[in-house]
């Protein structure tokens, strides 16, 4: 039992932290071109 423990504990992946990684990338990206276009737009 505990070498089955071992190993899934050596294939955990962290889904939720990578989801999370990826939202927040978006966001900034979604932001970032919001301001970026803002910006053109004004000039």
């Amino acid at each position: 039992m505990a070498d089955q423990n071992d190993a899934s504990t050596e294939k955990f992946v962290p889904v939720g932290a990578i989801a999370f990684f990826i939202a927040l990338m978006i966001l900034t990206a979604i932001i970032w071109y919001g301001i970026y276009f803002l910006m053109i737009s004004q000039s």
